[in-house]
C-alpha cells in the first residue's frame, strides 16, 4: 500500500541533506508491511527495491510511542546501534538498506520504520518504509 501525505521535513534526515535539492519538501511517500515470524528465527525487511542514497531504522514498541534507532547509513556505510541487539543478532547486510534479524526474540515484536532518502535527477526524494513485525512463540 502506497500512500501520500504532507509532512514539514524536520525529521532525522535534515543533517545529512546539506547540498540536496528537494523540489516538493512536503510531499512524502509512506509505505506499509506486515511481517509475522517465530521467535529465534530469522526476518529481513525491506528498505525499498532500491537502496537509498541515506537511510535510517528505527523500532517501535507495541503500545509506546518511543522509536529507538537501530541502524543507518548516511552515505558512508552502515552502521548498527548497540540497542539492536535486544532485538536479536541485527545487521544491514552489504549493499543494502534492509536490516536483517538472525535469533529474533519475543520483544522483537513491533513497528520497524526506514525513513529513506533517494537523491534523484528530479531532486531528492523522501520515502518512509514501516513494518509492523509479529513474533509468535517458536
Amino acid at each position: 500500500m502506497i500512500s501520500h501525505f504532507h509532512l514539514p521535513l524536520f525529521l532525522l534526515l535534515l543533517p545529512p541533506l546539506q547540498g540536496l535539492e528537494i523540489h516538493d519538501p512536503e510531499e512524502v511517500e509512506y509505505v506499509r508491511s506486515h511481517i509475522r515470524s517465530s521467535a529465534g528465527a530469522s526476518v529481513s525487511l525491506r528498505c525499498g527495491s532500491a537502496k537509498p542514497n541515506i537511510f535510517i531504522w528505527g523500532f517501535t514498541k507495541p503500545g509506546t510511542d518511543s522509536n529507538v534507532a537501530l541502524a543507518y547509513d548516511y552515505g558512508q556505510g552502515a552502521k548498527v546501534q548497540s540497542q539492536a541487539s535486544a532485538l536479536g543478532h541485527v545487521q544491514v547486510p552489504a549493499n543494502t538498506s534492509g536490516l536483517l534479524i538472525e535469533e529474533l526474540r519475543r520483544e522483537a515484536g513491533g513497528t520497524y520504520t526506514c525513513q529513506a532518502l533517494y537523491d534523484t535527477d528530479g531532486g531528492a526524494r523522501v520515502t518512509f518504509y514501516f513494518t509492523r513485525l509479529d513474533v509468535e512463540d517458536d
